[in-house]
């Protein structure tokens, strides 16, 4: 689980930040959400989290550092590539550092990993981790990068073992640790066990839903995972958008004509596979859209696509198929939702940042959302998202440390404070306060007369 999550010179975060999913112990309603000693002890962590503020005050631009990191550790970089942090603009801070640091829950220890960087180079970078069971805090490694660009690596115990070849081992991947490239990323692409759990973390569980996004292998959840189907139809059903049920087509597409929109390497190695196996009947394949073809051994002259479709009920009480195109666009959206629901009530951890949850969504379908995330999420996952939707600012949905803001100061930088940080009564209509200002982290328009585009004329208008 996330404990913290710390950010400096991104974007519009130009002083450093931090955003906490630790409950405060003067909040005490909703204590069914906490889940216990999971950041220390008489600590406890929240499983979800809301994040408002005005157009452009830098709400999406968190949810884009979280993203960022976890790119530069599960990608890494290329030889001599430069590091495309994107510091904050409205001052002089290009040349000064970035700062990024994760506080999280891995099969029971906790983890303290981060960095400081530029363009040029990882400055530093530290590991630390509480074992499960244990008080202290221990040291995995600590990484430096001089300015002459040479990498020095200080090991804890815990990776080097008892063995000397270990400890040569991990000295030798320290010198080969180029300065643009994370040392844990380093050490994962060289097999130290030690590690994996934590890059497992970014890797597996951290999972960034954007604005825009699709959910890809949407059509292969649907044609392969009968229980995700089960659950994707009750929940349309239970939202009111008219669909009974669910299901993907395999449609013919002549390849020459449709090929194009398959990389040209992804579709080599799906050829490649073919000659590799005598017994391989098909392969299947997408593209960055989220588009997913088969091609199949007998016929490699066509593709087939993977399309979803939903069937709505006709007058006649028999059903009617829909392309997904025909769906409104809000139907589309909470669809591709609605893996996310389905992945945080399953056994493994997620922890899932999604921005901007009501895009396109009516306030009762965010509220729907919300409370079958709530009704039926694992005890150990976790849901993070950006809104603007104040009909879900309620405390009877959310503790006050589940409500955080953000806000730009007059130099443009973005700042974050949780609801927890005001004192509040429990009865207070939240969204009207919000509304009328009383937390901050809205819009405040001037006066539209001033834009000289309403012209004045002494004609009435009588409606």
């Amino acid at each position: 689980m996330l404990i913290q999550f710390t950010v400096e010179n991104f974007l519009s975060f130009r002083d450093q930040v931090t955003f906490s999913m630790v409950g405060v112990s003067s909040d005490h309603q909703h204590p069914e959400h906490l889940a216990t000693d999971h950041a220390g002890k008489d600590r406890s962590v929240l499983p979800i989290a809301a994040i408002y503020g005005a157009n452009g005050a830098g709400k999406s631009n968190l949810i884009e550092a979280v993203s960022f990191a976890k790119e530069l550790i599960v990608q890494g970089t290329r030889s001599r590539q430069s590091i495309a942090v994107p510091t904050f603009k409205l001052g002089d801070y290009s040349h000064k550092p970035s700062k990024f640091e994760f506080i999280f829950t891995s099969q029971g220890n906790q983890y303290s990993y981060g960095f400081r960087l530029n363009a040029e180079q990882i400055l530093e970078e530290w590991l630390y981790g509480i074992p499960a069971g244990k008080k202290k805090e221990i040291l995995y490694f600590e990484r430096n990068t001089s300015a002459t660009k040479k990498t020095t690596v200080e090991c804890g115990a815990i990776l080097k073992g008892r063995s000397e070849k270990r400890g040569q081992f991990l000295d030798f991947i320290a010198q080969g640790t180029r300065p643009n490239q994370l040392f844990l990323t380093e050490a994962i692409d060289r097999n130290i066990d030690n590690l994996a759990s934590v890059f497992n973390w970014f890797d597996n569980v951290l999972t960034i839903i954007p604005a825009e996004a699709n959910f890809l292998g949407l059509e292969i959840m649907v044609a392969k995972n009968e229980s995700f189907t089960d659950f994707l139809e009750k929940f349309l059903k239970v939202s009111g958008v008219g669909i009974h049920s669910i299901s993907v087509e395999e449609v013919e597409m002549d390849i020459d004509r449709n090929a194009p929109i398959i990389p040209d390497e992804v579709r080599r190695n799906a050829l490649k596979k073919f000659d590799e196996s005598d017994s391989l009947q098909s392969v299947v394949l997408g593209n960055d859209l989220g588009e997913y073809f088969i091609i199949s051994r007998e016929r490699k002259d066509y593709i087939s696509s993977l399309q979803l479709k939903t069937m709505h009920l006709g007058e006649n009480g028999k059903l009617i198929d829909f392309a997904m195109e025909e769906e409104s666009e809000g139907t589309q959206r909470l669809i591709h939702l609605a893996p996310s629901i389905f992945m945080l009530q399953e056994k493994f951890e997620k922890v899932i940042l999604l921005d901007e949850l009501d895009r396109r969504l009516h306030p009762l379908l965010s509220h729907c959302f919300l409370t079958s995330l709530m009704s039926c999420r694992g005890k150990d996952n976790q849901m993070i998202f950006t809104t603007h939707d104040t009909n879900i600012l309620d405390l009877d949905l959310f503790r006050r440390d589940e409500i955080w803001f953000v806000e730009k100061n007059l130099q443009g930088a973005s700042t974050l404070y949780s609801l927890a940080d005001f004192k509040i009564r429990p009865d207070l209509k939240l969204e009207k306060g919000y509304l009328n200002g009383r937390f901050g982290a809205i819009p405040f328009f001037g006066d539209p007369q001033k834009l000289g585009w309403l012209k004045q004329s002494n004609v009435s208008v009588v409606g």
